[in-house]
């Protein structure tokens, strides 16, 4: 299997009414951009006990995705797996 990498990029100002209304399609009323973080993108708060905490980013190679880790997927035992084998 070949590696393939994904470069996140940086919002354009016609970015964000895309990731706002993707936020709000999938339920969040809570969110906040950030370029200054691991992610960057639009953040998604769980503000409700149906949603996960994740993140609205846009690459180079696929466009807009959610992303969502260990920790906002609340897979704790995972994550300390994960942290403990690094």
């Amino acid at each position: 299997m070949a590696d393939t990498l994904l470069t996140q990029i940086e919002f354009s100002a016609r970015d964000f009414d895309t990731a706002a209304e993707m936020a709000k399609r999938l339920g969040y009323t809570q969110t906040a951009y950030t370029s200054t973080s691991a992610l960057i993108g639009l953040f998604c708060l769980a503000d409700n006990a149906r949603h996960r905490a994740g993140c609205i980013i846009k690459t180079r190679e696929l466009g807009f995705l959610f992303v969502a880790d260990l920790e906002d997927l609340k897979f704790h035992d995972l994550h300390e797996r994960e942290v403990r084998r690094t």
